[in-house]
């Protein structure tokens, strides 16, 4: 059985999403996004409801930015280089993120925040309590255990401030110079890159203000081809980078496109295009982050097994924090022990063999990446 199909009986059974991501995007962004992008006609109404709501938002995002402006102007990210967990998607980096944020002293962006990113700050208590019935207990695309208070990816709330996030060619599927450009860093001008480098930073200084300018622990697979662009804002930043069997990887990222990605669409793809975008987005990133890990100072980059974390995960942490000379792990340990011993009866996704054919395909697009780390094709 085709791999989207079988996802699709599955999630017949579990929750779907029928909430958007963008649906407290700024105005001026929604009305770029629109202006770039063809909007298929059965995704037109979910357009209208996210303008309704981003423009009924807008009184509450204009007092956010009000408010905070002189306080973000004086945050200072540059004595407090963060922590980057980085990987392709589905290879493990939330269950990483999710240990690494139990150590108090990181500040990390959490899941209501990122939903609600742009009035989040008006009212954490307030806030919390609006955006709680927006999240399912599990994640549909793995079943990991899910909160309003867990970590999430910056990326998410990037897309609601800024039109230069690779996160958009995930809603407009048919555009890849949203990833090309802000992921890859392919045929995009100096100016255009400075932008992508101060729209970055002032989500990053919103994240450090709500946690009260803690070291931040970022977690976001998109920042896995960054690497570089990371480096140049942030010269001193630790990289925490995994890396998981190419074929379980690729059928796990499909997985993901038929429960999240595609709630997410304004386009019409056909399955043999999702499964052509997998790729070239599993390449493009992967490429870019084996050239650009040389340009890590020595001692602040760990490349860490996904079999490894799953086999032994304090193991796995301890080793982290000894080879990027992070303190803290001793008083962090106990609250990670109880979140693993919490979680000991997850279960994983199982999926069917892939096809021979596609097996092929993902062996000559990414050989470079099964070679550098071992694994067979």
């Amino acid at each position: 059985m085709d791999i989207l199909k079988e996802n699709r009986q599955r999630r017949k059974r579990k929750y779907v999403i029928s909430q958007h991501q963008l649906y407290m995007v700024r105005p001026d962004v929604w009305r770029k996004l629109k202006r770039a992008n063809r909007i298929d006609r059965e995704y037109r109404f979910l357009a209208r409801r996210i303008a309704l709501y981003s423009y009924l938002s807008r009184p509450l995002q204009f007092i956010q930015s009000s408010i905070n402006r002189k306080k973000l102007r004086r945050i200072d990210l540059s004595g407090k280089a963060p922590v980057f967990v980085i990987g392709h998607w589905r290879s493990g980096t939330t269950f990483l993120h999710y240990l690494l944020s139990k150590d108090r002293r990181f500040g990390y962006l959490c899941n209501y925040q990122a939903f609600i990113f742009n009035i989040a700050l008006l009212s954490k208590k307030m806030m919390r309590a609006i955006s709680r019935p927006f999240f399912p207990e599990e994640r549909p695309q793995d079943n990991i255990k899910m909160s309003p208070y867990y970590p999430a990816e910056e990326e998410q709330p990037f897309t609601t401030i800024s039109t230069r996030s690779g996160m958009h060619t995930f809603f407009f599927p048919h555009n890849r110079s949203y990833f090309d450009k802000y992921n890859l860093f392919r045929g995009i001008s100096a100016r255009e890159k400075k932008r992508w480098q101060k729209d970055y930073t002032y989500l990053l200084k919103n994240i450090s203000l709500y946690n009260d300018e803690k070291p931040l622990l970022l977690k976001n697979p998109h920042n896995t081809s960054r690497v570089k662009e990371l480096l140049e804002l942030f010269p001193d930043a630790k990289f925490i980078f995994l890396h998981r069997d190419p074929y379980t990887t690729f059928t796990s990222m499909m997985h993901l496109f038929d429960t999240v990605v595609r709630t997410q669409f304004f386009q019409k793809i056909s399955d043999a295009e999702i499964r052509e975008l997998v790729i070239h987005i599993f390449r493009g990133t992967l490429q870019k982050y084996m050239k650009d890990r040389r340009l890590i100072p020595e001692g602040n980059l760990v490349e860490v097994a996904y079999s490894d974390l799953s086999d032994d995960p304090l193991g796995t942490v301890r080793n982290i924090y000894a080879k990027l000379d992070l303190p803290g792990f001793r008083d962090a340990e106990p609250r990670m022990r109880r979140h693993v011993e919490k979680v000991g009866d997850y279960k994983k996704n199982v999926f069917k063999e892939i096809p021979p054919d596609i097996k092929g395909r993902i062996a000559d697009a990414l050989g470079f990446y099964f070679d550098a780390f071992g694994y067979e094709k």
